[in-house]
This record gives C-alpha cells, structure tokens and sequence, in this order.
C-alpha cells in the first residue's frame, strides 16, 4: 500500500479537535465496524457530512486516513508513559499508574487501538518499519520502569524484566478487544485489579506451585 511519508495529522493536533479529527474518529469508527477495504472515502465523508470534494480538501485517501490512526496510537501510548514519568518518582506507584492508565487510554481510544491492530498488515513495509520500531522504543521505557521498581525493592530481583514487560502488554493491550464500556468496572479499576493479582499473586497461599 502506498502511503504519505509525513504522518497527517500529530497528536497535538488531533487532541485540539477540529474537522480532520472529526474525520479521523468516523473513518476509525467505520473501519473497526466493517474493516479497512470496505469503507469507501464517500462514506467517511457522509460521516462527517461532507462532500467527497470536501473530505479529499483535508484527507487524500484512505491510506493516509490509516497512517494517521496508527501513528496517533503510537503517541499515544508515548504520551501515556511520560505522563507516568511525569507524575510520580516513587517507582512502585509508576507500576500501578501505568497499568491503569495503559487501560484508560485504550479504553477511551477504543477505535484507533482496534484500527491499527486489526489493519496494521495492510501497511507499507517503511510504515510498518517504524510502527515497530516505535513499539521497541515504548517496551524499551516500560523494562526501564520495571528495573526502577526492582531496584526500589518492590518487584523481587529474580523476576524476568523482559517477561514481565510482556505479560503486563498482553494484560492491558488486549483491552482493544475486551473491554466494554457497559461492564462492571472501570478502565482505573481494572488496572489496579491486574497490579494487584501481579503483585500478591492468585494462589490462596495453602497451595504448592506445579513443577
């Protein structure tokens, strides 16, 4: 698939609202419903009541539209992870925090988040490239806060950084697919839940681990 080089439109700009937001929110909301290659550019703008002539003033194609959605994810969770920097130096707290707000970010971007994992093949190979190179980049700073939590005393030191990190990605990534807004608990809720069963464990303490 050929795509734009420069990304479209950067979080700052989407957070500040407007009408190419605007048509980024439709186009994820009728991609995640019925998948990329059956949305037409007529129907995005029909979203968004606009003509074809005026969605194609302030998109190209829908190719651009998806690199858009996925590089705005990207930020996202980038932002997410300096917003925990940023918000506490206690290394046990950075733990709980990113768990919770890992979940509340893709559980208010629901859309974007299901978009670029369900349409993320579709890609170009340069697009892709940095898609994964940005991943790296945020699983690399999510080991880092969990050395810091080790080195504090609040994770043991025989535990796997490395296979931590991925069992704390699977637990709140995922949320894309599961979480529904209607359920009992909330995104906060749910990430102090997981931290928790991390933490102290699920056996009742009278049982022997399996070898």
């Amino acid at each position: 698939m050929n795509v734009p080089e420069a990304l479209p439109l950067s979080l700052e700009d989407y957070l500040e609202g407007g009408i190419r937001p605007r048509i980024i929110d439709a186009a994820a909301t009728l991609f995640r419903q019925r998948g990329f290659n059956a949305v037409s550019m007529i129907e995005v703008a029909q979203a968004v009541g606009l003509s074809k002539p005026g969605l194609y003033h302030h998109w190209p194609n829908k190719e651009a539209l998806l690199l858009s959605i996925v590089g705005i994810t990207s930020a996202l969770l980038l932002q997410q992870l300096e917003d925990v920097k940023a918000a506490t130096n206690d290394p046990a707290q950075r733990m709980r925090l990113f768990m919770r707000s890992r979940i509340e970010v893709v559980a208010r971007y629901q859309n974007l988040f299901t978009v670029t994992w369900q349409e993320r093949a579709i890609l170009g190979s340069g697009s892709y490239r940095t898609l994964a190179a940005t991943a790296e980049r945020y699983r690399d700073s999510v080991r880092s806060l969990i050395d810091e939590a080790k080195d504090a005393g609040s994770i043991r030191q025989e535990v796997d950084t490395h296979l931590l990190m991925l069992a704390i990605d699977g637990m709140t990534g995922w949320a894309y697919f599961w979480y529904r807004e209607q359920g009992a608990l909330r995104p906060a809720a749910i990430g102090d839940a997981f931290w928790d069963m991390l933490l102290g464990g699920i056996a009742d303490g009278t049982h022997q681990a399996i070898k």
